[in-house]
């Protein structure tokens, strides 16, 4: 069952919470801090990661931007692909989590959009579910809900501040206070996983107009 729960866990994070929420630190390792909190009107707990990345602005938007690629760093994902490119910033992606018997897995549909606010060079994310963006396949539980947000503030010395909020539903009839005991796992081994790979030659050059270092 605690596998079964890891893996609701992470690939669909989730939605914007207040910013007095009250968080509690659930996990300080290798650098990366995985927080809970209460959101209102919702019996599942959002989660708060917090991290320095050695990267740039331009290496962490390739990343996101690379949908293929969150097979390899986001927890558990069995495939990503992009669905529509919306503009350079802006685009939306699939995504399906394999999940273990009897559970079927898990599918959502993501809008993500990268902004940078020009004077401080702060980059602000978000990823909204997007459902009609592809039908509901019968042989799937769509998620229902997921909504993220990221904030990176470049620090100097080639290194990113991250602080990333996520709450999702992951549907079907697993209760949310089973959810809520396992919703470390996943945020942390993503994160770790993303700290290895964004210093990848794939994204060592990448460069944009619309983001800078």
């Amino acid at each position: 069952m605690k596998k079964i729960l890891l893996l609701l866990l992470i690939s669909f994070a989730s939605t914007m919470v207040r910013a007095d929420t009250a968080w509690e630190l659930k996990k300080d390792q290798d650098g990366i801090k995985v927080y809970t909190g209460t959101v209102a009107n919702s019996n599942i707990k959002a989660v708060k990661v917090t991290c320095i990345l050695n990267a740039n602005v331009s290496q962490l938007t390739a990343l996101l931007l690379d949908t293929k690629a969150h097979e390899q760093w986001v927890y558990n994902t069995k495939t990503s692909y992009l669905v529509k490119q919306l503009g350079a910033d802006h685009l939306v992606y699939y995504s399906e989590v394999a999940m273990p018997w009897p559970l079927t897995n898990r599918d959502v549909v993501v809008e993500l959009a990268i902004s940078q606010q020009p004077s401080t060079r702060v980059v602000y994310v978000t990823a909204n579910t997007a459902d009609h963006y592809v039908a509901i396949n019968k042989d799937k539980v769509r998620v229902p809900l997921s909504k993220v947000s990221w904030v990176v503030t470049p620090i100097g010395n080639n290194q990113l501040s991250v602080e990333y909020i996520g709450q999702a539903d992951p549907g079907g009839s697993v209760p949310a206070w089973l959810v809520n005991s396992f919703s470390t796992k996943g945020p942390f081994e993503t994160f770790k996983k993303l700290k290895e790979l964004i210093s990848s030659s794939a994204y060592k050059d990448a460069r944009y107009d619309f983001v800078k270092d």
